[in-house]
């Protein structure tokens, strides 16, 4: 099932909301939950107030809960980045809405009847949610506006993300939690909104002429221009999960090309990224010293309770530990850990694919080599019966593939969330944590497997976080810079 939102823009709908001060760390969102009131975005065209005046509802109802609902279009696909296919319709997580919104069925079919919405009813019991998107004539560019009701405010605030997922059991940490990174998304974080804009209404116009895009292109404008909006106004609210421990910011939803518009106190941003770095962190599961070191188990069980530990010489885990302390003599994962330790490990799986006959040197070139070794390592088990790259995975890097395989049995997700769980520990944590202490007069933003600082503290940054993974993982990582300036 799509999920995701795409839309336009023309004009500046902000009129005279209030703007942050640059010079205080406060942010919005807290000002605004202060004086009761928050700000949420909804189709410009949208007048909810003379809507229910000239068609009333015949229940109960509060025009905030309305107005809530029309966000979430919009707010839901912006958290999750994709430029996969259509934005289409946008599931609803009726539990959480519930908590909301307590007739919220009702409201919804006020707006379905209005034609204000339209649904996809089709659903399936924990798997599939019923989904909702607008009509094309509220299809239009968002615009901010402010909602009172407090109940509403206190529920929105507390529960940020929708995502039912094993790798966030927990929902939000504590608000104090990573303080050191979350004070920076502050009034000094600006972005560019005549360039971003200018860049959008561009790439709309592109996708316009797309098949695939074109009946789309407004949902998707509005997902990317919603990001850039809580950066100008200031709403850089963050969710921290408690246990797979990311940490998800505006940056973290922002378009990757929108970047180059963005900058921390009037100067250049530059992130320095870990190649591959999935596969990189996934290398301390054929190192029995740094797999103890780290308690990977323990993170193993916290994702995977179908392994019984209360006899570990007969669990399941007790097979993986085996696996992993045999790992070192193994010749096809000490050559996973050379292509790791290159920092081309899509590439040359790529090329081998090509060699087998599974794709062409064309085709390679249009899909993404990430996808293509993600696809292999993190697929459920049973898709081998029909996953080709994943039997050629298989077939070049057997023990590589069997320690995985054992790491995912009964719930696929497990590596990839111990994965990120490792991830969140070693960058935000550990790394981080160290550049604060030693300079805490450094900005520093993450984009999960990276660390974002202003221009002239990116050597010092690299070298503390490559000194961090070195220790952690056991082998030397490959780090690359990435400015975040303006494309000419």
């Amino acid at each position: 099932m799509v999920q995701t939102t795409t839309l336009e823009t023309t004009e500046n709908h902000l009129g005279s909301e209030p703007r942050t001060n640059p010079d205080k760390v406060n942010q919005v969102i807290n000002k605004e939950n202060k004086s009761g009131t928050l700000t949420l975005y909804i189709p410009s065209n949208f007048d909810i107030d003379k809507l229910v005046k000239d068609n009333p509802p015949t229940f109960k109802y509060h025009r905030d809960n309305f107005i809530y609902l029309a966000h979430l279009i919009n707010d839901l696909p912006s958290r999750k980045k994709t430029d996969k296919v259509l934005v289409d319709y946008v599931p609803f997580y009726s539990k959480l809405i519930q908590r909301r919104v307590r007739d919220y069925r009702k409201h919804l079919d006020y707006l379905v009847e209005q034609g204000v919405f339209e649904e996809n009813k089709q659903y399936i019991v924990g798997k599939k949610s019923r989904s909702f998107r607008f009509s094309e004539s509220f299809d239009t560019i968002i615009k901010p506006t402010v909602i009172t009701k407090p109940t509403l405010i206190k529920s929105i605030l507390k529960f940020i993300d929708l995502d039912d997922d094993v790798c966030s059991l927990y929902q939000t940490a504590d608000k104090d939690e990573l303080y050191y990174l979350t004070k920076w998304f502050n009034g000094k974080l600006t972005v560019d909104m005549n360039g971003a804009k200018k860049y959008l209404e561009g790439l709309r116009q592109q996708e316009l002429d797309q098949f695939l895009f074109k009946y789309d292109a407004m949902r998707r404008f509005n997902s990317r221009y919603i990001v850039l909006l809580k950066i100008e106004r200031g709403e850089l609210a963050h969710t921290i999960y408690k246990t797979a421990r990311r940490l998800h910011t505006v940056l973290t939803q922002l378009k990757s090309e929108l970047r180059q518009f963005i900058q921390y106190n009037g100067k250049p941003l530059i992130a320095i990224d870990i190649t591959n770095s999935q596969p990189y962190l996934s290398t301390i599961l054929f190192n029995y010293e740094k797999f103890r070191e780290n308690n990977i188990s323990s993170l193993i069980t916290l994702y995977n309770n179908t392994y019984n530990t209360t006899d570990i010489f007969n669990s399941q885990l007790y097979y993986v530990s085996k696996n992993v302390k045999n790992a070192k003599d193994s010749a096809s994962v000490n050559k996973y850990i050379e292509m790791v330790k290159s920092g081309r490990l899509y590439e040359e799986f790529g090329k081998i694919l090509v060699e087998r006959n599974l794709l062409t040197d064309s085709l390679l070139l249009k899909k993404k080599k990430k996808t293509i070794i993600f696809s292999s390592i993190f697929s459920p088990n049973q898709a081998i019966a029909y996953n080709e790259e994943m039997k050629i995975f298989k077939e070049v890097f057997p023990d590589v593939y069997e320690i995985y395989r054992g790491v995912k049995q009964n719930e696929h997700r497990t590596l990839a969330c111990l994965l990120q769980n490792l991830e969140a520990k070693l960058v935000l944590e550990n790394a981080c944590k160290i550049i604060t202490e030693e300079h805490p007069e450094i900005p520093l933003f993450t984009l999960h497997d990276s660390i974002i600082t202003t221009e002239g503290n990116e050597e010092y940054v690299y070298n503390v976080l490559y000194d961090v993974l070195l220790k952690a993982i056991g082998i030397p990582p490959t780090l690359k810079y990435e400015r975040w300036e303006k494309v000419v």
